[in-house]
């Protein structure tokens, strides 16, 4: 027999056993889990009417909101490759996204059917579809080998690339993800998210709704809304790095109880801001790691794991905690050799419920005959069998004969803004190669000397050789901050004086 997948049946299950618990609050509305389930599957028949096939390419573009989650559960009902679209990307990356992706509709908000329509793809306005319920049971199961979604890259060290997931992958992801909770939630849990519903905060949600549990899902870090719905009862946080510096700066100096989970990942917890963290939530920060490639959990480093760590010496890199079930991890040499534990190599990565391949200008990747997904990212296991990492191979900086980590120098210069970011860039240097500059998010005309005094702990080849600050550093839509634009920003105000004791100098 075929296999399939029953995401009908499924979402039934689910409106039948919570169907009057509120499911998504979006800051002023709210909507039950059977209203819910009936206007993603009435969507999702709307689609089918259209000619909508098991894997075919559907883009979405909604910003955080109710629409953006009974949006995205039609996608899957229907069977479509779901291809979301961050509300905030321009023109120009929706056009290379949408060209990638081989994506031709688009469900959107009719205010926005216009932009798209520029494009030259027809559009469903989720606001002009009729809002009589649909019912899930009647849809039909879906291939489990159907392209099931396509997620972009960060972009962060050039153009996204398309990564494809399967609907079987998507469903096992979802098991995988319920399974590693360390709390189960349910009927009067509430888990507040407010990055974009299109990156982890989806995963977030298919998970606890899954449990009758309920959702805030709020457009962006709106501090006086996220007091006011802590407020009226809140167990669960999704907060990043990002998001969780935003949270602290609001928040220093009070204690906020009733917590009994934040989720952190994407980018790795320096340990001056889980301090913090700590001191207004509790012990309660659990990390992750993630990639576009290989849906969450591919590790987790529980509450009291994550606390533990934090106490301890830390050595090189970052922990993000143990291998997530069903996930394999290799740290390889230059060579492809394995690597025993403790030393450093580039982490491969295999699953049941990563990506079957990805689309680049060239073309659609199958995935390596092993399976194993080479991640760009540098890493150690530990004795106990937890992994590290220690930065990107693509920013190992080369200067003067050496190779230094940007990750490092950051991790030690956290903190000497306040909760502001700093950031390391390289700039060309034929004497050097590259030299190291620090960036700070801050107008404190006092942030160069305190970092000047943290990096004195670092060996002096480390040292940056210019200490600049900037209103803003460059992000990409996930929060991630982007070096190479930084970097860019850097070289058309700022020219190197070269030699063996560099200078940057005004243009």
């Amino acid at each position: 027999m075929r296999e399939t997948i029953p995401w009908g049946t499924d979402l039934a299950a689910v409106a039948d056993a919570f169907g009057p618990l509120p499911a998504v609050h979006d800051g002023t509305h709210e909507i039950d889990f059977v209203t819910l389930a009936g206007r993603a599957a009435r969507l999702a028949l709307t689609l089918c009417a259209r000619g909508v096939q098991p894997g075919e390419v559907v883009a979405s573009s909604l910003r955080n909101s109710i629409e953006a989650v009974w949006v995205s559960m039609a996608l899957r009902l229907c069977g479509a490759c779901e291809t979301p679209l961050n509300a905030s990307y321009t023109d120009a990356e929706r056009r290379h996204c949408l060209a990638l992706a081989g994506a031709r509709l688009v469900v959107t908000m009719t205010a926005q059917a216009a932009a798209f329509e520029a494009l030259d793809c027809a559009v469903v306005a989720v606001d002009a579809v009729e809002a009589a319920a649909g019912d899930p049971a009647a849809l039909s199961p879906v291939p489990a080998e159907a392209w099931g979604r396509i997620n972009f890259t960060s972009g962060t060290t050039g153009k996204p690339k398309a990564i494809v997931i399967t609907h079987q992958a998507r469903w096992i992801a979802n098991i995988l993800q319920r399974a590693s909770l360390a709390f189960v939630p349910g009927p009067g849990s509430t888990v507040l998210l407010m990055t974009p519903f299109v990156h982890g905060a989806g995963i977030i949600t298919q998970a606890f709704h899954d449990r009758g549990a309920k959702v805030v899902l709020l457009d962006g870090v709106d501090i006086p809304t996220v007091w006011r719905v802590l407020a009226d009862g809140i167990d669960h946080i999704f907060a990043p790095p990002t998001v969780l510096a935003k949270l602290v700066g609001a928040f220093e100096g009070q204690r906020i109880g009733g917590i009994r989970c934040v989720f952190c990942g994407t980018a790795p917890l320096l340990p001056s801001l889980y301090e913090k963290a700590k001191a207004i939530f509790g012990p309660v920060v659990r990390v992750t790691y993630g990639k576009s490639e290989i849906v969450n959990p591919i590790t987790v480093l529980p509450p009291r794991d994550t606390d533990a760590y934090y106490a301890e010496p830390h050595g090189e890199g970052i922990c993000v905690g143990f291998a997530g079930t069903g996930v394999e991890i290799d740290i390889r040499d230059e060579t492809g050799a394995t690597v025993p534990r403790g030393q450093t190599g580039e982490v491969f990565l295999r699953g049941r419920h990563m990506y079957c391949g990805h689309i680049d200008v060239t073309g659609f990747h199958a995935l390596p005959d092993d399976g194993f997904h080479d991640t760009g990212d540098l890493g150690r296991i530990d004795a106990r069998g937890r992994l590290y990492l220690v930065g990107r191979m693509a920013d190992v900086i080369k200067s003067g004969g050496y190779k230094i980590h940007p990750d490092e120098i950051e991790r030690v210069l956290a903190g000497t803004a306040g909760t502001a970011a700093v950031a390391i860039v390289t700039l060309p240097s034929e004497y050097w190669g590259e030299i190291i500059v620090a960036v700070a998010e801050t107008d404190d005309a006092t942030w160069p000397d305190r970092a000047r005094a943290a990096v004195n702990e670092l060996a002096r080849y480390k040292h940056p050789r210019a200490y600049l600050m900037l209103p803003e550093l460059a992000r990409n839509p996930q929060g991630k901050i982007m070096r190479r634009v930084i970097r860019a920003e850097l070289l058309a105000h700022y020219q190197v004086n070269d030699g063996p004791h560099p200078t940057l100098e005004r243009r």
